[in-house]
């Protein structure tokens, strides 16, 4: 049986602490103890982005989603695989072959180990434990006007299952748009918990409302004295807010509250694992002439790095 993977113990740490910020960071002892937190608390997001697909039959699939009691465990099956995420793997790994078993422990050496004793390590335990790690922080970067994409990790095996990892930065309100994208993962900075390294977005320039459509712009730039106005406005805005925000901060108002007056222009940053059916939808819409145009730079980024294959035609809608 073939057995395909995609991440490592280090993934799921890193799409925990991105929520800080500080997702760059490696530290093979704190890492454990944070896995074990999570695992103990339920903190189920971040392994959604290990991924293994392996062979299959679909008779054998169906039959395994027979077994299958827990209604949030999702298997799909494309190309001869059947594919999980690891969050799913741990909710059913006693149903799966011995196989798939055997590479999981491999791959995923202290998640694997803090599954099977329910979290129940000690420190001294944990510190004995094998640790895997990413192999690059980002396979490839491409900047853009608003923000930036980075590639993390890509498991093809020519399926419409075939799986990415993503981290994206970009402005909140292209954020918002982007996770509207609800077939994937994500894990995002959290301004509850960090105030660290807040930057915005300043566009350079303004563009004129588009008469046709209610909810995109132009190429066409707005007039000036306005263009210079605006933006110095912004400028002060932006700044004033983010003033205003670190007095709060400094004056122990709870960061979750504090965070409300910042602006949707300021830069956030997430990690994206999604599946290759669910990226080509993405592409279509956000490659658009319609789309806006900083979610439409970045989408076409990721068509650069991983190509469009076309799968989306499947779906009716």
């Amino acid at each position: 049986m073939k057995v395909y993977i995609m991440g490592s113990d280090q993934r799921a740490v890193r799409c925990a602490r991105v929520s800080f910020g500080k997702d760059e960071k490696v530290d093979p002892s704190r890492d454990k103890k944070l896995l074990r937190f999570l695992f103990r608390n339920r903190h189920a997001s971040p392994f959604e982005h290990n991924i293994v697909a392996f062979e299959s039959r679909k008779e054998e699939w169906v039959e395994l989603l027979k077994k299958v009691e827990n209604p949030t465990v999702q298997l799909y099956y494309s190309g001869g695989y059947i594919w999980m995420n690891l969050r799913n793997v741990i909710n059913c790994y006693e149903l799966l072959p011995e196989e798939v078993i055997s590479e999981l422990k491999r791959a995923f050496p202290t998640i694997w180990r803090i599954v099977e004793t329910k979290g129940e390590l000690t420190d001294e335990e944990l510190e004995d434990l094998p640790y895997t790690t990413d192999r690059v922080f980002l396979e490839e970067k491409i900047e853009t006007s608003s923000g930036w994409v980075g590639l993390v990790d890509r498991l093809e095996l020519g399926t419409e299952m075939d799986y990415y990892t993503f981290v994206v930065e970009c402005p909140l309100f292209v954020a918002r748009q982007w996770m509207r994208h609800r077939f994937g993962s994500y894990n995002e900075i959290s301004r509850r918990y960090t105030s660290y390294d807040i930057k915005f977005y300043i566009p350079k320039v303004l563009r004129k409302q588009a008469k046709t459509n209610k909810q995109a712009s132009t190429d066409e730039p707005i007039s000036e004295p306005l263009q210079s106005e605006f933006l110095k406005e912004i400028r002060k805005l932006v700044g004033e807010a983010l003033s205003f925000y670190n007095r709060m901060v400094e004056g122990e108002v709870a960061k979750e509250l504090a965070r409300g007056v910042l602006p949707q222009f300021m830069k956030t940053r997430f990690y994206w694992t999604v599946p290759r059916i669910s990226l080509d939808n993405f592409l279509t819409l956000r490659t658009h002439e319609g789309a806006q145009k900083e979610i439409r730079e970045l989408a076409e980024a990721i068509k650069d790095m991983v190509g469009y294959k076309g799968t989306d035609k499947r779906n009716r809608l």
